[in-house]
């Protein structure tokens, strides 16, 4: 184990039990669930005590190398060492001791003398490291050791504390009064509908074969606002299923990477399911059938996964999905900030503005109080985000509300449904591949008569 990593993964095929038992096979798969040691190669009671907590009761996901459980352990590292460095334990800690913790975590400099971390960095860093605390020192018998009058003075923050302080509470589950200020909000906000079209035009310009799974790609985190891992694990079953349920906007199930695993369904314009079908039978079975006449391939099996490497029919991995979209971002010019995950804020944004039409349009009571509080739509936003609180969707509703405040044609944008904006984008898309010379004038009239037929029968049934 090199010197800056204390934990390492899980072999495959790894298990843990989760009671007494002796039969062969038994347990829960603990593949890649991080083990975590102390500098000198010992087991870490402590940390993994806490991390199989962490995994087994709040559901943390391992995905993508250790997912948020590596996060974890690489945050409550920077406790371990510091307690290594002076010579102290969970028991021996002290509040005097914790806060020169949190200082030396602020003032550590590059040798350009600029601060290692931010704020909101640190602050996140010490809310980690106080539930790590107050778990191990709750297990040992004191489980006050972290509070307001314990040991070391944190405390758990509540929601209207948050709401109240802002500047002392924001995106933390724990609080100590070393912590700094947080930095200013730097969260990414959704992606401009400017910036989406000027990914298309780039995709476009690539080779056949690429462009037509980049676009697909866009349209996957356009349509349904799902996580890369997300994006990577979407079947080609499932988008048939719901393609041939005809309705005008089928449920397309999503493999959740979040959590406990559980698939979600997100409604998908059954117009643009017809583009993803279309690349399945026109594409994808190409590539896959370029794969298994390679001699270098014999014996391969497709594995059902829709986005696929076109050398090796491999599932893209997460990393090259984020690689996909900011390789179009600079074949495209675009300066601002484009990330696959913007592309969910895009959708919850947009979302939050259709279904805040909707209920007003019913002009119920019921209905205005449902806008008032918000509840009831962001339960629905959260059964097609997999968001695992409502509160994160916060945010969400007043992006969503200052976005309508500040439309120019809000009738025409606002009561357009999705299918007849997806219906548009999708013959434009044609139109512009004709001009660019990708498919002849003959290609774009019958895709768009499809797509156009393809749309009137969705609505005939809805």
């Amino acid at each position: 184990m090199n010197e800056l990593q204390m934990h390492r993964p899980l072999m495959p095929g790894a298990r843990l039990h989760t009671g007494l038992t002796y039969s062969e096979g038994a347990g829960v798969d603990a593949t890649d669930v991080p083990c975590f040691y102390w500098s000198n190669g010992q087991y870490c009671f402590e940390v993994n005590s806490y991390i199989l907590h962490v995994w087994t009761n709040e559901k943390a996901s391992v995905d993508n190398n250790g997912g948020s459980l590596r996060q974890y352990c690489m945050q409550v590292s920077h406790l371990i060492r510091f307690l290594e460095k002076n010579r102290l334990n969970f028991l021996t800690l002290t509040d005097t001791y914790f806060t020169m913790f949190i200082n030396g975590l602020s003032a550590q400099v590059t040798e350009f003398d600029e601060n290692v971390r931010t704020n909101t960095t640190v602050r996140s860093v010490g809310s980690r490291c106080l539930d790590l605390l107050s778990h191990c020192t709750t297990f040992y018998g004191y489980p006050n050791f972290v509070s307001k009058d314990g040991v070391v003075r944190g405390y758990r923050v509540e929601a209207y504390m948050r709401a109240e302080r802002p500047s002392e509470y924001r995106r933390i589950v724990w609080y100590h009064h070393s912590f700094p200020l947080s930095s200013e909000d730097r969260r990414r906000g959704p992606i401009t509908p400017g910036a989406i079209n000027a990914l298309r035009a780039a995709a476009r310009r690539q080779a056949p074969t690429i462009a037509a799974r980049s676009k697909i790609l866009i349209s996957i985190l356009v349509h349904t606002g799902c996580r890369r891992a997300e994006a990577a694990g979407i079947l080609v079953q499932d988008v048939m299923r719901a393609y041939r349920s005809k309705l005008s906007h089928p449920l397309v199930r999503i493999p959740s990477a979040k959590g406990d695993k559980k698939k979600r369904y997100v409604p998908v314009p059954h117009i643009v399911l017809q583009t993803w079908v279309d690349y399945i039978e026109e594409v994808r079975s190409v590539m896959i059938s370029d794969v298994m006449s390679k001699p270098q391939y014999a014996g391969f099996v497709d594995h059902g996964v829709l986005l696929i490497n076109a050398v090796n029919g491999a599932r893209l991995s997460v990393n090259t999905i984020t690689n996909e979209i900011n390789d179009l971002k600079k074949a495209a010019g675009i300066l601002e900030r484009s990330h696959p995950h913007m592309f969910r804020h895009r959708f919850i944004t947009e979302k939050f503005k259709e279904l805040i039409i909707q209920y007003d349009l019913q002009n119920t009571d019921v209905m205005r109080r449902a806008i008032a509080n918000a509840d009831v739509i962001k339960r629905v936003l959260q059964e097609w985000s997999g968001h695992k609180l409502t509160e994160s969707l916060d945010r969400y509703i007043h992006l969503a509300f200052n976005e309508l405040a500040r439309m120019e044609q809000v009738v025409s944008d606002v009561f357009a449904d999705a299918s007849v904006k997806a219906l548009d984008t999708i013959l434009d898309e044609f139109e512009l591949e004709w001009k660019a010379g990708l498919i002849s004038a003959q290609e774009q009239e019958e895709r768009s008569t499809r797509a156009v037929k393809s749309y009137l029968r969705a609505r005939s049934v809805r």
